[in-house]
């Protein structure tokens, strides 16, 4: 005979059914092969797989390492970054890094990344013709230093940590280009990220055309031009473009003020242009690690992101803009009319810190050391 307690009872019994599953869906979403924080340890443990024992020292630090998050932009002859370069790599080891870039970074990302290091090479060449001839003295000496170290192979890699482990990271780290994961209880985090590309454009040759960064400034440019005349005038901070970004290496946390105008009032229009440009340097990432990442900007709200320009709003002449909120920090420079610089952070979560609980300083030279050290590394080169 039913009692008054079996609907009470089967209620229970199916709470406790769904509970169950729900635990068993969290258990096997964390374990399917697709995901990136899978795909990344798979790739990591196989390129050390590959390493001899001296070159494993090289390239696995301890997840707490300071060198974790001290990384640069610059050239490394002024500042070389830790890690094992591309260059001192065996065959099978730069196809391993490959692979681990593909499981970091989505298609985009991919491209993206490895044309800024294959631009090196014909930065190097297009430098080497305009030094051809001159005469050698401390300054010539100093620039063939610098054009010496513009090569595909002078980016290194370094792990943190035991991959596979609930919290590991890695980085790969030279002239304009530096990519920070960090895994945490499979999730990823991929700031700070700093792209940049020199030439932005080849001019000239029969990769006349030829851009590693298609889309970052344009981006920038299309919404800017999308504002009223009103917004704009709130949007421009400064007349003139800014010396670089703000928050580059060793500048983590240096912006704490908002500037610019709320998304908050945007048109449709506008926010979509606004959400093009996020999704141009969040996008970088595989799919499932941007996806969190943009359901993060969505939870802290699209509108209360604020964008700031600094600079003519002139497609081919020098500008500087800002897309910042409490889950992002984009900035975009334009060193000179075809040389420019990306960063992107998450200002609560550059290298997983919120998720490890713990907070991460970056360290970095000064401009002055650094240029000691490529005048010190100067003194030994010889003349090709």
């Amino acid at each position: 005979m039913p009692t008054q307690d079996a609907p009470l009872l089967a209620t229970a019994v199916f709470v406790l059914f769904l509970a169950a599953a729900t635990d068993s869906m969290a258990v096997e979403a964390k374990a399917q092969p697709w995901s990136s924080a899978t795909q990344m340890a798979e790739a990591a443990q196989a390129l050390i797989a590959t390493l001899e024992p001296a070159r494993r020292e090289q390239v696995v630090f301890p997840m707490d390492a300071a060198t974790r998050s001290n990384w640069s932009n610059l050239p490394t002859v002024m500042v070389e970054p830790p890690g094992l370069m591309i260059g001192a790599m065996s065959d099978a080891q730069r196809q391993a890094t490959h692979d681990l870039l593909r499981a970091s970074l989505s298609s985009q990302g991919y491209a993206k990344v490895t044309s800024v290091m294959r631009l090196e090479d014909l930065l190097r060449e297009i430098d080497a013709a305009e030094l051809a001839g001159q005469p050698e003295n401390e300054e010539t000496q100093l620039r063939r230093a610098f054009i010496q170290t513009y090569d595909y192979g002078n980016y290194a890699v370094a792990l943190f940590g035991e991959p596979g482990s609930e919290q590991w990271g890695w980085k790969l780290a030279g002239h304009h280009a530096a990519a920070n994961f960090t895994v945490s209880n499979d999730r990823v985090a991929f700031t700070p990220t700093f792209l940049g590309s020199a030439p932005m454009v080849v001019l000239e040759g029969r990769f006349a055309g030829l851009m590693a960064l298609p889309h970052e400034g344009g981006r920038g440019i299309d919404l800017m031009r999308s504002l009223t005349a009103a917004q704009q005038q709130i949007a421009r901070i400064a007349p003139e473009v800014a010396p670089d970004v703000f928050e580059a290496a060793g500048r983590k946390a240096s912006l704490q003020q908002y500037e610019g105008i709320k998304a908050s009032e945007f048109s449709a229009d506008q926010m979509r242009l606004l959400q093009a440009l996020v999704e141009e340097y969040v996008g970088n990432a595989e799919f499932d690690a941007a996806e969190a990442q943009l359901e993060a900007i969505r939870q802290a709200g699209w509108g209360e992101l604020r964008f700031s320009w600094r600079g003519p709003v002139d497609p081919v002449g020098r500008f500087y803009y800002r897309v910042h909120g409490p889950r992002l920090l984009i900035e975009y420079n334009r060193q000179d009319a075809n040389h420019d610089h990306t960063v992107m952070r998450d200002p609560q979560n550059d290298y997983g810190e919120d998720w490890l609980g713990r907070h991460i300083e970056e360290h970095h030279p000064s401009m002055e050391e650094a240029m000691e050290n490529a005048r010190r590394r100067a003194s030994a080169v010889q003349p090709e």
